[in-house]
């Protein structure tokens, strides 16, 4: 819109003058003074008749004239000003050389007019900025959707804003069951399990956890969480990886190593059956002793902590003895009531008690009678009943509780204990000979923490037992392999069997992360490997574990060289810290440190 061409009056006119220009419509017209260079006001065809009526055409026409207006010289100053407190505006036109005037409702229409064309472009710019947009998140889910792994995003309320399109392939559910709901009900309704996104929105943390699926599927989930920046939680985006085709492939693959066990155990026997399979040279060394002694009729004590398998080393023995056909009857002597014992062991003729059999009864010597008593726990047995198990050791002979009748038998005794006999003898509660008749052939049975190579292989026949017992698939991984192997085991065998067990039955999916261990093993409770009975100087208690140390080493690997690569330094090192200690390896000599 362009403004009106003016016409310009002088002041010293009068109103009658002006009567040409009204007829024709040449208002609106400027009022100036003396060589039209000062402005005066403007006339407009209504102020002109207005002023012809009141004052006749003989008035001067300054009577007709607004002195409401502005003299700018640019149109543009004027959408810069408060242009609204002025009737009119004078607009210098530079380039012609002349005057333009525009009224009030003349500029509002140019403002709106330039409203409109600036929003015009901006929606335009919107438009395509918007149109970058949605491409660049087109493009952006396409790439999320062709990831093999879940993309489950949420904000800090927990209401699902994005999932992927390998929700559905993972989880058997369509990603819209999701978008838009809470993640809180999706938990109470099943459709999540151990939510990771609760947990990241819970401790604001990174958070990582195995998850299951109700289809079955098991995936490895991570979950990150996003801080604005106040530090209050706006996203959190979730990683899902589908590791069921990983769980079955690590099934197969213990499989494999479980067939390979198995045949490794038949061509090498001699290292040991079940529990008592072993790699440990000491180990070794025993099981060998006990095949040499087992088709003798040598009587055998054999000592180790609870839970090493000292009634499985008895079965061993007796199996592969000349009895084998025979009865294998064990004894618990300290779980049968001390005024029970001597008749459970012995038998009791008719009468003999209070409450006896008419009949009498057979006792548990007579029971293994040309087979094998194994008595476990020997060392409970009260001192009147050792007197009558010394004579049967001795002569194979006994007397029933309440019976004069000297019974003879014919048994091989194995016996077992977890104490030190020779400690109960110097306080009076064992016997000597009896002690000596029972100690011919000594065997000592390693604590589990003292053969831990062999944790990796009883660990996976354990597992192929429950595996089998409760129907499952369950597997360790390898970081739980490691923090087992570490573990002292006080327990020995018969914790890692009940351990296992544990696992099997109460983990949640088929692999057993570090977080599915018991509490002890994560926090590595237990007897300590190293025990310290009083506060000494640090460098002399360093010196003392590293000397017991190297004597330990020394017994089980012989040589320097295998030496260092058990403690995992140089052999150098271990040759320099054998003479500080004046040690020497198997048939050297000892080295003096001058």
């Amino acid at each position: 819109m362009t403004g009106q061409s003016v016409s310009f009056i002088h002041n010293d006119m009068q109103l009658k003058e002006l009567r040409k220009l009204a007829e024709t419509a040449g208002f609106p017209a400027v009022l100036t003074g003396d060589g039209n260079e000062a402005i005066e006001g403007i006339i407009t065809e209504s102020g002109y008749w207005r002023a012809l009526a009141l004052y006749g055409d003989e008035a001067p026409v300054s009577l007709s004239s607004n002195k409401n207006f502005k003299v700018v010289k640019e149109l543009a100053e004027i959408q810069n000003s408060a242009f609204f407190s002025a009737e009119f505006f004078l607009v210098s036109e530079t380039t012609a050389g002349g005057i333009s005037i525009y009224n009030k409702e003349q500029l509002r229409n140019i403002w709106l007019q330039n409203q409109l064309v600036s929003t015009e472009r901006m929606n335009g710019l919107l438009k395509e900025e918007i149109n970058i947009l949605q491409k660049k998140v087109i493009e952006l889910e396409q790439i999320l959707n062709t990831s093999y792994d879940e993309i489950f995003v949420t904000d800090g309320d927990g209401k699902v804003l994005l999932v992927s399109d390998a929700c559905q392939r993972m989880t058997g559910i369509p990603k819209e069951r999701f978008l838009g709901k809470s993640i809180y009900d999706l938990e109470k309704k099943g459709l999540v399990n151990n939510s990771v996104t609760i947990n990241v929105l819970k401790e604001k943390r990174m958070v990582s956890a195995n998850q299951i699926y109700p289809n079955g599927v098991q995936v490895v989930a991570t979950g990150i969480p996003l801080f604005d920046h106040d530090g209050n939680i706006y996203r959190v985006i979730t990683n899902s990886r589908d590791v069921t085709e990983l769980v079955k492939l690590q099934n197969e693959l213990e499989v494999a190593k479980s067939i390979i066990n198995e045949r490794a155990i038949g061509k090498n026997n001699n290292k040991g059956k079940g529990p008592l399979f072993t790699n440990n040279d000491d180990m070794l060394g025993l099981i060998d002793m006990a095949m040499k002694v087992a088709v003798t009729e040598s009587t055998i004590l054999i000592q180790g902590e609870s839970g090493v398998g000292k009634g499985i080393l008895a079965k061993m023995i007796h199996d592969e003895s000349l009895r084998k056909t025979k009865a294998f009857v064990p004894v618990n002597c300290g779980a049968i009531p001390l005024s029970l014992i001597e008749a459970e062991l012995f038998g009791y003729e008719a009468g003999a008690f209070t409450g006896a059999q008419s009949k009498g009864k057979a006792g548990l010597v007579e029971m293994a009678d040309g087979g094998t008593l194994f008595l476990d726990e020997v060392g409970e047995l009260p001192l009147e009943v050792q007197v009558k198990l010394l004579h049967l050791v001795q002569e194979k002979t006994f007397r029933r509780v309440g019976g004069n009748k000297l019974r003879k038998v014919d048994i091989r005794i194995i016996s077992a204990t977890n104490k030190e006999l020779k400690a109960l003898m110097e306080k009076g509660l064992f016997r000597e000979d009896l002690y000596y008749r029972l100690h011919v052939v000594p065997l000592n049975i390693l604590p589990l923490r003292k053969r831990s190579e062999d944790i990796p292989f009883l660990i996976q026949m354990f597992l192929k037992k429950f595996n089998k017992k409760y129907n499952r698939k369950v597997i360790i991984s390898d970081e739980s392999l490691a923090e087992l192997r570490t573990y002292s085991w006080p327990g020995n065998v018969r914790e890692l069997e009940n351990m296992i067990e544990q696992l099997v039955v109460t983990s949640g999916t088929d692999m057993v992360y570090m977080d599915c261990l018991p509490d002890e093993v994560k926090s590595g409770n237990g007897k300590p490997l190293v025990v310290m009975k009083g506060i000494v100087p640090l460098n002399d208690a360093v010196e003392s574990v590293e000397k017991q140390l190297l004597k330990t080493a020394i017994e089980k690997y012989k040589t320097s060289r295998k030496i260092a690569a058990a403690l995992k330094v140089n052999q150098t090192t271990v040759i320099r810290k054998l003479k500080k200690y004046g040690l020497s390896t198997k048939g050297e000599r000892p080295l003096i440190n001058h």
